[in-house]
């Protein structure tokens, strides 16, 4: 089967994504059933962010009323792009969209496989180097989903699903998809009764 991957956007793409977080939701037309991805990231860019504002408020009384203006801009910036790369992985969910279960990474890109080819979704415990879809290393079968590193829910495709990751991952024929989740159960009730809790 053929399934198809969204390279990471340009620049341009990645203004685009962050901008849109950061606004109030307009939805021209309902979403399918999606499924939370990328907590600890996001976590981690709300911690920062929090640590971002407690130190700009220190840094400010040290300086300077003449630089102070300055450094409130910088500082803004730096806040509203964490916020907005956090935004940008909440809003967009894995989700179901027709025939076709896309898997999202914020601003990495995306892998969408045929609904019908996913057979179970399982708890895993992976660490694939890198962001976006890609090649797991040792597992000539199998992609990785996902905007960080840990990888914890594991998707059983058969029929095998071809997907192309571009000139630096090549033709997959996938039977394996590793993504992040807020959980396998979550993943499973978005897909159906169909799929298993377990490939066998």
């Amino acid at each position: 089967m053929q399934g198809s991957v969204t390279q990471r956007p340009g620049r341009a793409g990645v203004l685009r994504i962050w901008g849109a977080a950061l606004v109030p939701a307009r939805r021209a037309r309902p979403r399918g059933a999606g499924v939370a991805h990328s907590a600890g990231l996001r976590q981690v860019l709300l911690a920062l962010v929090v640590t971002e504002l407690v130190l700009a408020f220190v840094v400010s009384s040290m300086l300077p009323p003449a630089v102070r203006g300055v450094h409130a801009a910088l500082e803004a910036v730096l806040v509203l792009a964490g916020l907005g790369a956090a935004a940008a992985l909440f809003r967009s969910p894995h989700e179901v969209r027709g025939p076709d279960l896309v898997l999202r990474t914020g601003f990495f890109g995306e892998v969408s496989v045929p609904r019908s080819a996913v057979r179970s979704a399982a708890p895993a415990v992976r660490t694939v180097p890198g962001r976006g879809p890609r090649r797991v290393p040792g597992e000539p079968a199998a992609v990785a989903c996902s905007a960080e590193a840990t990888l914890d829910v594991v998707l059983h495709l058969s029929p095998a699903v071809r997907l192309d990751l571009g000139p630096g991952g090549g033709v997959v024929t996938a039977s394996v998809v590793y993504t992040s989740a807020v959980s396998a159960a979550a993943m499973r009730t978005v897909l159906g009764p169909a799929v298993r809790p377990a490939d066998h």
